[in-house]
């Protein structure tokens, strides 16, 4: 039994090899006789033009040599259609065009100080630039948007919102907290 269905294996690999030979020597004729035909057919006799007579048209459809006007244009005080409409000169003008709390991250932030009262709990932060900046509950704050959502005697609470990857809103919230000890002293 072992040796009928081998044969019948070879036997069927040997018929399949032969077709795609068969096939494959079939395409090589046929493209061998169409490109040998080209070279060898020449146009019937009768088909042959021995000299184009011109057409005459009457003429009022002859068209006569009209010079075209040569299109110029003039750049001259005008915008470079190939360059971007945003350039990293107008993103820089619109980051100043912003209130200095909003140019820098929160990460650039440090808390300074707080002061509390009758009016409420303040925070003193102080800017990349050296400067400080007042907040309270609803300032606005960081280049994210972050809204100061409360103050406590020792740390500001800031919540940002931005976008997941699902495309819904969440929001995150970063706690600042104040210094114990001067910088540079112990």
């Amino acid at each position: 039994m072992k040796q009928h269905l081998q044969q019948r294996k070879k036997s069927g690999s040997i018929i399949g090899i032969s077709l795609v030979l068969a096939l494959g020597a079939i395409t090589m004729m046929l493209t061998a006789c169409s490109d040998s035909e080209k070279g060898s057919v020449q146009p019937a006799p009768a088909a042959r033009k021995t000299a184009q007579q011109p057409v005459t048209q009457p003429t009022s459809t002859v068209m006569k040599n009209v010079e075209q006007p040569v299109f110029s244009y003039a750049s001259a005080g005008r915008r470079d259609p190939f360059s971007p409409l945003v350039s990293k000169a107008m993103t820089k003008e619109r980051a100043s065009a912003r209130p200095p709390l909003e140019r820098y991250t929160l990460s650039e932030f440090k808390l300074s100080g707080i002061v509390w009262g009758g009016f409420g709990y303040n925070a003193m932060v102080e800017g990349p630039d050296g400067k400080g900046y007042f907040v309270r509950v609803g300032t606005t704050i960081g280049s994210n948007k972050g809204v100061v959502k409360a103050i406590t005697k020792d740390t500001i609470v800031i919540e940002e919102k931005f976008k997941n990857v699902m495309g819904a809103t969440e929001r995150k919230q970063i706690t600042i907290q104040l210094r114990k000890t001067e910088e540079g002293m112990q």
